[in-house]
C-alpha cells in the first residue's frame, strides 16, 4: 500500500515539475531592446551628441525578439510584438528549418503574393525565409503588418507557431 502512494506522489511532482517547465518555456523576453530616446548618442563612444548620429523626433521604439527552433519546434512557439518590432528566428535543430507565413505550402497569407512570386524578389517584403537554415544559422523579419501571423516550417510542416502583431 505505502508503494502505491509513493508512485502516486512521484507522478503528481513530475507533472508539477513539467508544467512549470511547460509554462516557463513559453515566456517571451525581447532579446534587444532598441529604446533609446530622442538625440541620445547612437555608437558614438565619447556620448559627445552629433547630429547626424541621433535618433529622429518622431522615431518609435523597437525590440528584436528571438524564437529559437529546435528539433522538438518553435520556442516560444507564440509572441506578442508590436509593429515595427523584429522576430528573429534561430536554429539550433539537427535540421535545416525554413520558416514562412502560413499557409503551407503557399505561404500568402502575410503578402498576400504565392511563393513563387515573393521568393523571386529581390527585396523581400513576405513573412518567408524562401530557402533552408541550416543549423547553427538565423534569419530575421520585421512585421511591418498588425495582426495575427502564423507561421511553419515549410521544411516540417508540423512545427508551426504564431505572431500577434500589435
Amino acid at each position: 500500500m505505502n508503494k502505491n502512494i509513493v508512485i502516486v506522489l512521484i507522478l503528481v511532482l513530475a507533472l508539477l515539475v513539467g508544467g512549470y517547465f511547460l509554462f516557463v518555456g513559453n515566456t517571451q523576453v525581447p532579446v534587444q531592446d532598441n529604446n533609446q530616446t530622442n538625440n541620445e548618442p547612437i555608437n558614438n563612444p565619447d556620448n559627445t551628441p552629433k547630429e547626424d548620429d541621433t535618433i529622429p523626433e518622431n522615431s518609435t521604439t523597437t525590440k528584436t525578439y528571438e524564437i529559437i527552433y529546435t528539433d522538438n519546434g518553435y520556442s516560444p512557439n507564440e509572441i506578442n510584438i508590436k509593429v515595427g518590432d523584429t522576430v528573429t528566428f534561430k536554429n539550433e535543430s539537427s535540421r535545416n528549418v525554413w520558416t514562412a507565413s502560413a499557409m503551407h505550402p503557399s505561404h500568402t497569407v502575410y503578402a498576400g503574393t504565392s511563393l513563387q512570386q515573393h521568393c523571386s524578389q529581390e527585396t523581400n517584403e513576405a513573412f518567408d525565409e524562401c530557402k533552408d537554415s541550416k543549423p547553427g544559422e538565423s534569419w530575421s523579419f520585421t512585421f511591418k503588418k498588425a495582426g495575427t501571423w502564423g507561421y511553419h516550417n515549410h521544411s516540417f510542416a508540423n512545427h508551426f507557431g504564431k505572431i500577434i502583431v500589435e
